[in-house]
Parts: structure tokens; sequence; C-alpha cells
């Protein structure tokens, strides 16, 4: 046995796993948009100090994924201005990263997708298809070849998983997502790049519907004279 197997592995450092919980507790989600996110609430959820939530926070806010305003963190409450930037953004990027992968997917790795296919296709309320598709999405971000484009999407996942819950909201919006995952899992499998270029197009653009009308949903019927 060499060395190596009986090396220390060190744990990331405290502010870092802070970090990670508190972006998942984003991604869940935990928080309502607009809520102020305050220090010692976070650190007796977490079971540590302060300082580390603080560092954390900072990090956070530094990815766009909390705002620092009015002498604290509060989680982002979005408008229409700033999703319609996350959808060009994506409307520009994920096509041709989907494409890549369609063109060089491996047999090996069309397990994987048929199984987050699969749970795409079984998730029956909006956290079960929320987490479904983030996962899937998760999985066909890690193919991605070309450096660049995957820390660029990497980076700014975050921010797609902050509004992703709202374009789930209802059982038609899961369906038109559940089929876009279907079709990729098969322009993936048939190597068929254009195909999934255009599939990934169709899907962002719905999703920006869905958002458009569960944002149009949710505002308060105007008052009449």
């Amino acid at each position: 046995m060499t060395d190596a197997a009986y090396a220390i592995r060190r744990a990331p450092p405290l502010a870092q796993q802070v970090t990670e919980s508190l972006r998942a507790m984003l991604a869940a989600p935990v928080f309502e948009p607009g809520a102020r996110l305050v220090e010692e609430d976070l650190a007796r959820r977490l079971s540590v100090s302060r300082t580390p939530v603080r560092e954390a926070l900072f990090r956070l806010a530094q990815m766009g994924l909390v705002e620092q305003r009015d002498g604290g963190f509060h989680v982002p409450q979005l408008g229409l201005r700033d999703i319609h930037e996350i959808f060009q953004i994506r409307r520009l990027l994920e096509p041709q990263a989907v494409a890549d992968i369609a063109a060089t997917c491996p047999p090996e790795d069309l397990p994987e997708y048929h199984a987050a296919r699969d749970r795409v296709i079984s998730a029956a309320t909006q956290d079960e298809a929320t987490a479904a598709n983030i996962a899937f999405r998760g999985l066909w971000l890690s193919r991605i070849r070309n450096r660049r484009l995957h820390e660029v999407l990497t980076r700014f996942d975050d921010q797609v998983i902050l509004v992703r819950r709202a374009t789930l909201r209802t059982a038609p919006a899961r369906a038109t997502a559940a089929a876009g995952v279907i079709a990729l899992v098969e322009a993936f499998a048939s190597h068929d790049a254009d195909a999934a270029r255009k599939i990934m197009e169709d899907f962002i653009d719905a999703a920006l519907n869905w958002f458009e009308i569960a944002v149009t949903d949710a505002q308060p019927p105007e008052d009449t004279p």
C-alpha cells in the first residue's frame, strides 16, 4: 500500500463549507425572495460561529446570489429585467454547449442521462420537478469539454437555479420541461448536434414564457374605480 493511502485529507475551510450550505439553501429554496439573511440565525442553523457565516455571505454577494443593502444581506428579488438578462445569456451559450455534448456523447454516458431523464418524468410535485431538473442540468454541465465555456456556465448556474422553481410552478410547465429533457437525451443518444441546439433554444424560450406567466399571475390585481 502506498503512502498516499494514508495521507491526511483536509476538510475544506469552514467558510467554504458554509458557503456551499447556503448555496444549497438558496437553491432549495429555504428562504423567500427579499428575505433578510441574519448572521446570528444562520450561524445557529448551521451550528457554526458568525465569522464563517459573514465570510460566506460576502462570497455569495460577490457571486450575485445575495444582495448587500440596508446594512445587511438579502435574498435577491429578481425583476423581469434581471430574468431577461439571465435568459439572454442562456440563449447565447447553452444551445452551443449541448450541441457540443451531442456531437461527442460517449455510449457510457447514456445510462446516467436516462436515469436523470426518468427522474424528471416521474417528478409529481413542483419541488420534485425542481430538484430533478437541477440534477439533469448539473449532469450535462459536467460533460462540457470546452473548459472556458464550462467555467462560465458553472459560475452562472446559481443564477439559473434561482429562477428554476418559478418556471416549474404548474403541471403544464413541468410537462413542457420534461418533454424538452426527453428530446435532449434523444439528441445526445443519436449524436444530433443540430437537434440538440434547437431543443435547447426552445427549452429556454419556454422556460422564460412560463416564468413571465408566473410573475404575471403573482401580481396583485389593479384597483378598479
